[in-house]
């Protein structure tokens, strides 16, 4: 059986522009598949709150560490 959990990463938006952090989040909803998410945006700081199995958890925290280098 797979191990379910949450993982929580946050990321900061140095450019502090909204265009940016839109096409990230973009991004993110095409990107990340089978798994659960909540995204909390307050000022340049952004919170994503991961659910779901721990294989896919990691795997999608490697995808938006790109995402994030790209756009933020």
């Amino acid at each position: 059986m797979r191990k379910l959990g949450k993982k929580v990463i946050h990321f900061y938006n140095n450019s502090g522009s909204l265009d940016n952090v839109i096409k990230f989040l973009e991004n993110v909803h095409k990107k990340v598949n089978y798994l659960n998410l909540n995204v909390s945006v307050e000022g340049k700081s952004i919170k994503i709150t991961l659910f779901g199995s721990r294989d896919l958890q990691y795997l999608a925290t490697e995808r938006l560490k790109e995402l994030a280098n790209r756009y933020l």
